[in-house]
């Protein structure tokens, strides 16, 4: 019921709000998507780093989804630079990505023994996602391609910043996080340029880039929501009861 709370709200505030005259495109789709921000910050994945609870198995089940989306990832990039042919510097930029995202592709799948990507059977949230953006390569303008994921490379440094990534300890997971969640990554910006440009030429609209931005962003919450979330936030009953016996021994023991 939270969750449909959640996104009627955001549906009603992005109702309401448009670009003004002389905003950048990406920080109007910014500004317009900070809810899904903040519900990113609080999903099982992150937080479960934060506290330090974060199931392996769940860990690794997460790493293997995103290996596929990794190459997915690719694949769509590349169908996206096939129907760029009459735009060359948008379509270099998405062939480079893509052999970008082979690279990330080839290393996850060494360290997560993946023989080939048809073999996983993705989790729900990450087949949305992987799905999202196929669907947007396929049948809009190549440029959106981008956008659609701009979320992934901006939404991560961000999440750094939030919870300092450079300089706490995250337990078993602080490399993983320095090295993924780093707030000095700036690679999203080339994202965003190509985008800003596709704008001022008429090539993307601003409705159309908010739906396609904000699909993303909710599939990135969706994404970390999809391990199990641990700590007290998972169970607050137990939580309560355990912290009765605690506050119960203590008397006994301490009178």
């Amino acid at each position: 019921m939270y969750k449909q709370l959640f996104a009627l709200i955001a549906l009603l505030s992005m109702a309401e709000c448009s670009i003004k005259e002389g905003q950048k495109l990406s920080d109007f789709l910014w500004e317009a998507t900070a809810e899904y921000r903040q519900q990113a910050l609080n999903a099982s994945l992150i937080q479960g780093m934060v506290k330090k609870c974060l199931d392996p198995s769940a860990f690794g089940g997460y790493m293997v989804d995103d290996t596929v989306y990794c190459y997915e990832g690719s694949e769509s990039l590349k169908i996206a630079g096939g129907r760029s042919n009459d735009n060359v510097t948008l379509q270099t930029f998405l062939n480079l990505k893509a052999e970008s995202w082979v690279g990330y592709w080839e290393r996850l799948n060494e360290i997560w023994h993946i023989k080939n990507a048809e073999g996983v059977r993705l989790g729900e949230a990450a087949k949305a996602y992987v799905n999202h953006i196929r669907n947007v390569s396929e049948s809009q303008e190549p440029v959106y391609t981008v956008l659609a994921l701009t979320p992934c490379a901006k939404l991560w440094p961000w999440l750094g910043q939030q919870i300092g990534a450079s300089e706490n300890n995250f337990g078993v997971y602080t490399s993983w996080v320095k090295e993924n969640l780093d707030p000095e990554s700036t690679g999203y910006k080339k994202y965003e340029q190509q985008v800003e440009w596709a704008y001022e030429a008429g090539t993307v609209t601003a409705d159309k880039a908010l739906e396609i931005f904000t699909t993303s962003m909710q599939n990135e919450v969706n994404f970390f929501n999809s391990v199990a979330r641990c700590g007290c936030g998972a169970n607050v009953p137990s939580c309560f009861l355990l912290l009765a016996l605690l506050l119960i021994s203590s008397r006994l023991y301490h009178p």
